[in-house]
């Protein structure tokens, strides 16, 4: 017994020391050196096309592992990655998700190379490819991606994440944008190092900016030094463009290319705003206390203050019952929500309030005694805001001008109270709505925003996360200002039937001062584009017809590759489609939207969550595989060649 006892403490004691010789060991070898990082990213009529190019050396005389890792926007997606080792490049293809799980399974099973997928920066996704590089040896990455960038405020922002997180001798940041309108407003501001929308907008002197009324070349190459002043351990934030284009003149650009593909883009700023009805639908139940409750009071005031004399505005708060004010409404949130469990209030049209100075000073008074107290009822919180919602519509139906209803609804967790099935939550709002907008905004990391996604997208609205910083009422303001001036709505476009084929989305809950509406499709053969708008204005309906001379017919150019037989706009086209149908995918799974989606992304090299980026390699694949990875699983070669391990984005 006592033998056994002293050879296994031997055999502990061994390993013990071969574990401390192996990590001594490891932490001598020098780390990979990022040689050169160049991101490119032409912007052509709003449509980015960015290629991020490293070169990495493995300077230790051993192989090891190298990280190539990218921060994409959020609406991104994949569409190409080269790897060039040894003067021999291995290009990644798209591969739908069923077919390439096939082939991590077998991967796998080999022990060879697969894949991770993760998701950590906010408004974005992370990709990373690690590969087995051999001593002294270097290896090249280029990775592409596209999206369409959103006008917001008057204002596109392209967002470059930099992040090399160590020194780069060669580091170059290189954005082109092109339009047939004249580019205006152009700003890049400094370079950030978080995501604090508090962060100074003063302008980056160190960029150069290039400018023509119709091409702009921006330019950032931080030497050495610069890098170190913003950080020593090397770069990792954001690098972002801000520009807008002049519409004045202009509110609808119609582009047609040689193939019959077109854009049709409405942006207009100079209409008079309609009248809103906001309705704020507000969870004060115990997980928003402390900082949230804070942080949304702080938000609250400011957006009050922001509306306009003539709107109309509710609040509704909930936690397990629900409460709604009015002027005349005085409230003691110690003992209210202790003793208030009623599901529903009584309608009374003192709920709908007119924004005037003193209504709103009542309700900031308001504002400032929220507290916060038990459950979740978000489906009494969204049944009494469509309510009031309703009610204002009957209120002002018959106005001078029309008035917008809509619905603000904040919450920070889970339905627990009356209903906790978030389908049926779904469901029966959309029965209980009569064409009101429903944006969703979810306060932290516990917002359930799959619910929240497609709760908006059925009822004509978007839903954003709000993040749990410190700048979280700056972000819950921007927002406000996104939706706060609505200038038409019931927008439709119009376009002869036997004309165009395959056109996105025609009609439209709203259009914003400061937003955007596009349109694409593509022209039948031998066809005209002729083109109508009808809208709701300040004046009522309207129907607009578009001179054909505003339709500006693009001059044959090149393709997109040169493997490639895309045109930009048909690239743009497809972008849009795939959104699109993947938000129909969202609200309601069908066999045939799936599928042409999943179509659509293979045909023209999109990684979408319904396809897979493969590498491949000499009797070696790998697979990126979102299913498996969110469970921990991966596998590396060991068989001493280089080997890839993708770690790609999480949709």
């Amino acid at each position: 017994m006592g033998m056994r006892t002293y050879l296994l403490t031997c055999i502990v004691f061994l390993a013990d020391v071969l574990v401390q010789e192996a990590n001594g060991d490891k932490k001598n070898i020098p780390k990979p050196i990022i040689n050169s990082l160049h991101i490119n990213s032409d912007i052509k009529f709003t449509y980015a096309k960015t290629l991020v190019s490293s070169r990495i050396l493995n300077p230790a005389d051993v192989a090891q592992e190298v990280h190539f890792s990218v921060v994409l926007p959020e609406e991104a997606f994949i569409t190409g990655l080269i790897m060039t080792i040894k003067n021999k490049s291995y290009e990644a293809y798209v591969k739908g998700k069923e077919d390439a799980k096939k082939e991590y399974d077998a991967a796998v099973s080999a022990g060879r190379s697969a894949a991770h997928v993760s998701q950590d920066s906010r408004f974005s996704k992370d990709f990373t490819v690690s590969l087995n590089v051999e001593p002294e040896e270097k290896v090249n990455f280029n990775l592409t991606y596209e999206e369409l960038l959103s006008r917001r405020n008057k204002t596109y922002k392209n967002e470059i994440h930099v992040n090399p997180n160590q020194i780069v001798d060669d580091l170059s940041v290189v954005v082109n944008i092109e339009d047939l309108l004249e580019i205006i407003n152009v700003h890049v501001p400094q370079f950030t190092m978080n995501n604090d929308l508090s962060a100074s907008e003063a302008e980056n002197s160190a960029v150069k900016i290039t400018s023509a009324p119709h091409k702009v070349k921006v330019e950032w190459k931080p030497t050495v030094d610069e890098q170190k002043q913003l950080s020593k351990e090397g770069l990792n934030g954001k690098m972002i463009v801000k520009y807008d284009v002049d519409s004045s003149k202009n509110p609808h650009q119609i582009l047609v290319d040689s193939d019959g593909y077109f854009l049709h883009i409405l942006r207009n700023d100079n209409l008079p705003t309609l009248n809103k009805h906001v309705v704020f639908v507000l969870d004060v139940s115990g997980s928003m206390s402390g900082k949230k409750i804070s942080q949304l009071k702080e938000a609250l005031r400011k957006i009050l203050l922001d509306l306009s004399q003539s709107d109309y505005f509710s609040i509704v708060l909930f936690s397990d019952g629900i409460v709604a004010w009015g002027p005349d409404y005085q409230v003691d949130f110690h003992n209210l929500w202790r003793s208030n469990k009623q599901f529903d209030i009584t309608e009374n049209e003192g709920l709908i309030v007119l924004a005037n100075e003193q209504n709103v000073k009542s309700a900031l008074n308001f504002t400032e005694s929220l507290s916060t107290y038990g459950g979740t009822n978000i489906m009494g919180g969204l049944r009494n805001g469509l309510k009031l919602a309703k009610l204002g519509q009957k209120i002002n139906k018959n106005s001078a001008h029309p008035v917008e209803s809509m619905i603000i609804f904040l919450t920070d967790g889970q339905p627990n109270t009356e209903e906790s099935n978030p389908d049926k939550i779904i469901d029966n709002a959309g029965s209980l709505n009569n064409g009101v907008t429903i944006f969703s905004l979810g306060f932290g990391f516990d917002a359930e925003m799959d619910f929240l996604k497609k709760l908006s997208l059925v009822n004509h609205g978007i839903a954003r996360r709000i993040y749990e910083d410190s700048d979280a009422p700056l972000q819950l303001q921007n927002f406000y200002k996104e939706i706060a001036s609505p200038v038409l709505a019931d927008i439709k476009f119009k376009y002869i039937q036997d004309q165009v084929e395959d056109v996105t989305s025609k009609e439209f809950k709203n259009l914003f001062s400061g937003s955007e509406l596009l349109v694409l499709g593509k022209m039948k053969p031998n066809g005209t584009l002729s083109s109508s708008l009808e809208a709701n204005t300040w004046n009522g309906t309207q129907k607009y017809e578009i001179p054909s001379d505003q339709i500006i017919v693009l001059p044959p150019c090149c393709k997109d590759t040169p493997n490639k037989t895309f045109g930009h706009l048909e690239k743009m086209w497809a972008y849009k489609t795939i959104k699109t149908l993947l938000d129909k995918n969202t609200v309601s799974k069908e066999n045939a939207t799936e599928n042409r989606a999943k179509e659509l992304a293979l045909k023209y090299s999109f990684v979408t969550p319904l396809t897979s980026l493969v590498v491949v390699k000499p009797n070696n694949s790998a697979v990126v595989n979102d299913e498996e990875s969110k469970r921990g699983h991966s596998a590396v070669d060991r068989s001493g060649s280089p080997g890839f391990a993708l770690h790609s984005v999480s949709f």
